[in-house]
């Protein structure tokens, strides 16, 4: 009855992430800003996702702060109530914002890789020399020869030990570089933690064009925690990936008559990797997708722009070719436009 009704709770969980799978898309007009708001606890973390799909400039301003209103507040009038409060200066608890611009046309370089030699062997020692020396010399030389060795062989230790936490560092740096570069195609994502409870929103706000943009914003109590992978809270189509993982992890031969344990599980471990190949192909297909979008956006303006700089030219152009043909004509008719 346990596994039964734990089944019914995984089922309906997964139903309602399908149900929550897609971001939200949001026509946001010249100047004007679109939001999303959620109830967020104290130390929780917060992940907002852009995407611009649309417009005739893929650029936006894009924020995520809070708290704007207190927990307290259930209603929409409340809540709006509460939004002009903090707009006028009003604040409801130690306030967290982040705001940043999007532009999808222009993706950031990926940082090449710093080359980190080692340099271990630099601190390499000949000891046979040194050694073949000290059977010529007294024993008073020898004590003295083998302090200057282990001073010798100390700092080259240490010299060692340096340049390995410096190698260190700069890997550390250049993984922290690479984790902030967003590939073609995926959207634009920041995570904050509230420091405070409250309603929390996610912006966007247009610029002198209206755009059509892809906006979601995902709390941790809600889809599990943090991706280690991206530093972001895990996305809806991970949760569905975790919760079949579960669904399949309840699924027993012992439920069925006939079935073989081993059978079973060589079938489970298949589904297993058909599903996460699957969840790989979505992805693909969905960064993919927003590339070519991105692509045909970027090419419409391209072309919209050479539109308009050959018809500023041809303007141009005929305006030049009129006024010589004026001045010509003026010329030649005895005019005292050019013979002074």
């Amino acid at each position: 009855m346990i596994n039964q009704d734990m089944r019914l709770f995984l089922r309906i969980s997964y139903l309602l992430a399908m149900a929550s799978a897609m971001p939200m898309q949001v026509n946001v007009n010249q100047r004007a800003t679109e939001c999303l708001y959620e109830k967020v606890d104290a130390g929780e973390a917060v992940t907002m996702s852009v995407f611009l799909l649309s417009g005739s400039e893929l650029k936006a301003t894009v924020y995520i702060e809070g708290p704007i209103a207190p927990p307290g507040v259930n209603s929409g009038l409340e809540l709006q109530t509460s939004i002009n409060e903090y707009n006028t200066g009003q604040r409801f608890g130690q306030v967290v914002k982040e705001q940043f611009v999007v532009d999808m046309e222009h993706l950031q370089a990926t940082p090449e890789a710093e080359e980190i030699k080692d340099d271990d062997d630099a601190f390499k020692y000949d000891d046979d020399d040194d050694d073949d020396d000290a059977t010529e010399k007294s024993e008073q030389d020898l004590e003295k020869a083998r302090k200057r060795m282990e001073e010798k062989r100390r700092r080259a230790q240490i010299a060692r030990q340096k340049a390995r936490e410096m190698r260190r560092k700069r890997e550390q740096q250049r993984k922290e570089r690479a984790a902030k570069i967003r590939e073609e195609g995926e959207p634009v994502q920041k995570t904050i933690t509230a420091k405070t409870d409250g309603w929390y929103r996610a912006c966007i706000m247009g610029s002198w064009f209206q755009i059509a943009a892809e906006l979601e914003m995902r709390k941790a109590s809600d889809l599990g925690g943090i991706d280690g992978e991206t530093g972001h809270v895990f996305t809806y189509e991970k949760q569905l990936f975790q919760l079949e993982e579960q669904l399949l992890d309840e699924d027993s031969a012992s439920d069925e008559e006939g079935i073989d344990e081993k059978d079973f599980e060589k079938t489970r471990e298949m589904l297993r990797r058909l599903r996460r190949l699957l969840s790989d192909i979505q992805s693909k297909q969905m960064q993919e997708r927003h590339r070519l979008l991105v692509h045909k956006t970027t090419n419409e303006h391209s072309h919209a722009r050479m539109v308009m700089g050959s018809l500023f030219q041809t303007v141009l152009f005929i305006a030049v070719t009129a006024f010589q043909v004026y001045t010509i004509r003026k010329w030649f008719s005895g005019s005292q436009l050019l013979a002074r």
